[in-house]
């Protein structure tokens, strides 16, 4: 027999929950353990989420809505907290925000119920870092403080709830409280958090965060007033983002003018340091925009200047720079604002007057790249110019100068058919003798020589002037009369009939090297031309002992070369450490014929020098090593290795 189902049970059962809810709401709390009382399954209710307009909540939620804490208990006595407290609904801030995930801790936190919220910690043991849906790493303090909410950190925190620093984000990121404060800008927040002892210099452990402290983040957000709390309270201002970028640079990008205000208020940063960062965002691959974004920086440190009265010590006008001055006002900045060139200068001269004095080498880089623009435009003269005046600029810093530059800057004019005024080329080519190129290196010697091969190129220039003419010969005159040798002794001569110097320029730029092919027989006729008494043709390199002629008959065995050397009067017979001389090394029989010629008949003193050198006579008698008659008897043998003589 089937037992029959009263319609008045069914229709009371889908009651209950309206009862209870009800009830709750109402904050009916003797009523509600009453009817919870008749309930066979009050649990079955008390753990069930309903909709209630926009929000999805549980009895234990309702009643921590509105504050109802005899309620709560009420709540607790019908059915385990645990089972209560855990349970994840939907309230409504405002009416622009909600809360997807919230627990009866935050429903009763963010309506400011704090008896209830105490209750559910310390009698149903809520857990105070459970997060919501859509901050699933951020424990209530954290979501508490990326929303404002003093009042609930306050009640967290002094209550022993939360700590300011152990409590972190569940994430890479391993956020505090005072890491987002400082980035929504909440200055009161930050304020009470450091009061309450929390780390201002802590770093987030993810380190791809752009700012990963609590400064840089309010920096990066441009909160002023929270970087001033927190710089007042003594965080460190040395900080830097993930990119390097310094405190004010981070504030400069994102035009935060009220914080590079407060920096410079503040003595956390100088007004030169604002004009240097102004500066890296005007160069020669910037837009325009970035460039205006430099100017408005270049702005605001000319209207603190002007509120401050700090005199700006402009560099003198010089031709590098078109003769432009540094703009001193905020009308000469909007002048130049549509002009490109004019903003690059602007940065050139502002860079200079800041980095020189503490002799600074990151002045260069911008000044040389600006340059190699000019070249690239055809506007050579002006490059030049420029160049020349890096070039001292490098010297006045006491830093190394080198002059490759403006041997690709001459090579350039050649390739585009471009005149290269003798004057300018000879002013370049005097630099050879400036104090910072009296370190004999490889590298100078080797640009002295490129200058002596497009000397040559220059001479053969119409409309060259006969003094002009002579101003380039004085010059290679002056250069070989320095006699420098390259670190395994080889002499200009040594390289321009070297074809191996064809390696030493193989760094350098393609366009160069067309111009500057070794052995090189105008080079070398203009040397010998040119510096012929202060040249020893004889000379040997330190290495194997070679002379500039056995160097040619080894190597290319250029006829016209061989011929210079030999019309100059070197000696055929000398020997290199391996006991060879010249002609042991030449292939072709013409240039073999053409030596030997030159051989015959042989000179007594040659002879003489090859039997002392071979029967190792003791020569000291006759003066030091270095002597001319020891020299010259050395190269008649007396450079032989040892293993060579057993």
């Amino acid at each position: 027999m089937h037992e029959t189902i009263s319609l008045d049970i069914l229709y009371a059962n889908e009651r209950v929950p309206d009862e209870l809810y009800t009830l709750v709401q109402n904050g009916l709390s003797s009523q509600l353990d009453v009817r919870l009382s008749e309930l066979s399954n009050p649990i079955e209710y008390l753990t069930a989420l309903s909709w209630h307009g926009q929000q999805r909540l549980s009895l234990l939620m309702v009643a921590a809505l509105n504050g109802f804490n005899e309620i709560v208990r009420v709540l607790f006595a019908h059915c385990d907290p645990k089972q209560q407290v855990e349970l994840k609904g939907r309230m409504v801030i405002s009416d622009e925000e909600h809360i997807d995930g919230a627990t009866a801790l935050y429903c009763a936190c963010y309506r400011t119920h704090f008896t209830v919220a105490q209750t559910l910690l310390e009698l149903g043991h809520a857990n105070v870092n459970q997060s919501t849906h859509k901050d699933s790493t951020y424990p209530l303090l954290i979501h508490a403080s990326m929303r404002n909410r003093l009042d609930i950190v306050h009640f967290l925190v002094e209550n022993g709830y939360s700590d300011v620093n152990e409590t972190k984000s569940d994430d890479r990121d391993k956020c505090t409280a005072l890491i987002w404060a400082a980035f929504r800008g909440h200055s009161m927040l930050v304020k009470y958090l450091i009061e309450k002892g929390a780390d201002m210099n802590y770093s987030c452990d993810n380190t791809d965060l752009i700012a990963p402290t609590p400064l840089t983040c309010a920096t990066l957000r441009g909160h002023a007033e929270s970087v001033r709390v927190l710089y007042d309270a003594g965080a460190n201002t040395n900080v830097k983002d993930k990119y390097g970028n310094t405190l004010l640079k981070m504030a400069a990008k994102n035009k935060a003018v009220s914080v590079i205000n407060l920096f410079l208020e503040r003595s956390i940063n100088t007004v030169e340091d604002l004009e240097l960062v102004a500066c890296s965002f005007i160069n020669i691959s910037s837009s325009m925009v970035q460039m205006h974004g430099g100017l408005e920086l270049l702005r605001v440190a000319i209207q603190h200047r002007e509120s401050m009265d700090i005199p700006k010590v402009c560099i003198p006008s010089v031709v590098a720079y078109d003769f432009e001055q540094e703009c001193q006002t905020v009308d000469e900045l909007d002048s130049i604002k549509d002009n490109r060139d004019r903003m690059l200068i602007e940065m050139l001269l502002v860079r200079e007057r800041i980095l020189l004095p503490p002799k600074d080498e990151t002045l260069m880089r911008p000044l040389l790249d600006y340059g190699d623009v000019l070249v690239n435009r055809g506007e050579f003269d002006k490059c030049l110019y420029l160049w020349v005046h890096a070039f001292y600029l490098y010297q006045q810093m006491e830093l190394d100068t080198i002059l490759h530059r403006f041997v690709w800057l001459f090579c350039k004019m050649m390739t585009a058919n471009q005149t290269i005024p003798a004057k300018r080329f000879v002013q370049v080519c005097r630099l050879t003798f400036e104090p910072s190129q009296n370190k004999y290196n490889d590298d100078n010697i080797g640009n002295e020589l490129c200058l002596v091969v497009l000397a040559a190129e220059i001479l053969e220039q119409q409309g060259i002037t006969r003094e002009e003419q002579s101003s380039i010969c004085c010059w290679i005159n002056d250069l070989c009369r320095q006699r420098r040798r390259t670190l395994d002794g080889q002499t200009l001569l040594h390289l321009c009939v070297n074809e191996q110097t064809n390696k030493r320029l193989e760094w350098r730029r393609r366009d160069t090297i067309s111009f500057l092919k070794f052995p090189n027989a105008s080079g070398l006729r203009l040397l010998l031309a040119c510096g012929y008494r202060w040249l020893d043709l004889d000379v040997v390199e330190w290495l194997d002992g070679n002379t500039p002629l056995h160097l040619i008959c080894c190597g290319s065995e250029d006829q016209e070369i061989i011929e210079l050397l030999v019309n100059a009067r070197v000696h055929i017979d000398c020997v290199n450490a391996y006991r060879k001389t010249p002609v042991d090394y030449v292939e072709n029989e013409m240039t073999r014929a053409f030596l030997m010629s030159k051989l015959t008949p042989p000179h007594l003193k040659c002879l003489c020098a090859r039997v002392i050198a071979n029967k190792r006579l003791d020569t000291s008698i006759l003066g030091p090593p270095s002597s001319v008659i020891n020299a010259f008897i050395s190269l008649h043998g007396g450079l032989l290795r040892e293993t060579d003589n057993d």
